[in-house]
């Protein structure tokens, strides 16, 4: 056995992963499996597995398209384009994705910057210590960060993120990596601890009966069902493993360019699967049913009923490791995203290309701008539809480029086979759809609620409760007329300025970057 090159494949395989668990993780691990358990009763464990089973399948279509031929324009926008034959079709569908990545880029800077406070506990209610300090404030011993001082603080945030972006391709996402891996190990090794000794006083009542309620004793399947939607939300974000890959092997790493780094989105999406099932588990397991509907951190009291830790300094620390991992690992798909327009906007290309620093100042300068302008909440309205329909067009672009481009499916490092490949994107496309689905019928509150970012949402309390038919239909479909709106102007900048497309047929090359190439297109230009 070669060592070398085994230790070699781990650390190109780590890295990249390492980005797409810190870009799920957000904060709000310790949260788990409040959401799930509610609706799924004592499933809860199951629903996660069940919903971590189809986050692999998403997480391979993105490692199918991360691994194509589709150069710098990026997993969404290169592979919807090329394997549909539209640029319209996939500059909308990388649109949408831009808008959810800079949102949640935003609600971190802002829950940063005040501080990371955390969700009001139900003592607080009890003990009259409603809108006391919390997260690192309570730690510190110090008040809420006032207004300016907040906004200074999610700037600095902002900047900092950027500064390890403008470090190196590799540099930031070790960044990323290391203290996502480092939560996922600690907190594994402290739900593993709290567990073994609380075996001798594991909770049978919770699972027996394993339908404690009429609704889930009347419908035990649905109940089930359910719960593996709303586990789905858990894994938003570990598509940025996909770009971390695409991003290195542009950066010309010779640990990221094997075909073994190709797999970094299956194996973050495994971890994930793997970290929140045994959260539910421990949660489950070593909590009365009683006091885990009331609990406030469910995971964390778990680890404190046995362990001699306080839950509350365990959910500061962890979720602010987190909350920065993630800050650092959302600007990776973020920024390579709006980077691939530059055949659209050749402008994009101008300055270094790794790392595109134009797309990093701009995707962080617009998060930090809109945390000062107080404008994060109505930015959440479009953040998780828009990164779903992201998912939704590359689970049916992986799904179709067998038949549709099968000269573009044989140059990809990852090509799933047979009738697991054939499964693999049935549930990449049943996930996507099922995500689209419950964004568009949910208030936004709810659906990041669900997500692992959900801790940041304690800086809005209940001001994004709205009708999503009167609020998130109508802010998606404004979002996605406006890139319509976009794509004319750029048409007609690019006419005036004499630049022509390459053809969508063609291979990725530098003058793609430049706007030169071929002005005829497979499909109408829009």
């Amino acid at each position: 056995m070669d060592t070398g090159r085994v230790l070699g494949a781990v650390r190109g395989t780590a890295r990249p992963a390492g980005v797409g668990l810190a870009a799920t993780l957000g904060g709000g691990l310790l949260y788990v499996p409040s959401g799930v358990a509610q609706g799924a009763g004592p499933q809860a464990p199951l629903s996660y597995l069940l919903a971590g089973g189809g986050a692999v399948c998403l997480a391979v279509a993105f490692a199918v398209v991360a691994a194509g031929p589709f150069g710098e324009r990026g997993p969404v926008y290169g592979a919807v384009a090329r394997v549909w034959g539209s640029r319209r079709l996939g500059a909308l569908a990388a649109w949408g994705a831009l808008a959810g990545y800079v949102a949640l880029l935003a609600l971190l800077a802002e829950w940063l910057g005040r501080l990371a406070p955390l969700p009001e506990r139900t003592s607080a209610y009890v003990t009259g210590t409603l809108g006391a300090p919390t997260g690192l404030a309570a730690l510190l011993g110090t008040g809420p960060a006032p207004p300016l001082v907040g906004d200074a603080l999610a700037v600095g945030c902002c900047l900092l993120a950027l500064a390890v972006h403008l470090a190196g391709t590799r540099r930031a996402a070790l960044a990323a990596a290391l203290p996502a891996w480092g939560v996922v190990l600690g907190v594994g090794a402290l739900l593993s601890a709290a567990f073994v000794p609380g075996v001798g006083e594991f909770v049978a009542g919770n699972f027996d009966p394993l339908y404690p309620t009429s609704g889930l004793r009347r419908a035990p399947v649905r109940s089930l069902i359910r719960g593996v939607g709303v586990g789905l939300f858990a894994f938003v974000g570990v598509e940025a493993a996909a770009y971390a890959v695409a991003a290195e092997r542009s950066a010309g790493s010779g640990e990221s360019d094997g075909e073994d780094a190709g797999s970094a989105p299956v194996v973050a999406a495994g971890v994930a699967a793997a970290l929140v099932t045994l959260t539910a588990l421990v949660a489950l397991g070593v909590v009365n049913w009683v006091r885990l509907n009331l609990a406030d951190v469910p995971a964390a009291d778990a680890i404190g009923a046995y362990l001699p830790a306080d839950p509350t300094a365990l959910t500061v620390v962890v979720s602010a490791v987190a909350g920065l991992a993630a800050l650092v690992a959302l600007g990776v798909p973020a920024a390579r995203t709006l980077a691939g327009f530059a055949e659209l906007y050749p402008p994009l290309a101008r300055g270094p290309r790794d790392p595109p620093a134009i797309a990093l100042v701009a995707v962080y300068g617009v998060a930090a701008g809109l945390a000062v302008a107080d404008l994060v909440a109505p930015a959440l309205f479009v953040a998780v539809p828009g990164l779903a329909v992201s998912y939704l067009a590359v689970a049916a672009t992986a799904a179709a480029m067998p038949s549709r481009r099968p000269d573009l499916w044989a140059e990809c490092g990852v090509r799933p086979a047979g009738l697991p490949g054939r499964l693999a994107f049935a549930g990449a496309l049943a996930v996507a759809g099922t995500l689209l689905g419950v964004t568009l019928a949910s208030d936004p509150a709810t659906t990041l609620g669900l997500t692992l970012h959900r801790v940041a949402l304690a800086v809005f309390e209940f001001e994004l409760v709205s009708d999503p038919l009167g609020g998130v239909v109508p802010a998606v479909v404004a979002w996605e007329l406006l890139g319509l709106g976009l794509l004319v102007v750029l048409r007609d900048y690019r006419e005036a300025a004499g630049a022509t497309l390459p053809p969508l047929d063609g291979r990725p090359t530098d003058e793609d970057r430049s706007g030169s190439g071929d002005p005829d297109d497979v499909a109408p230009e829009p």
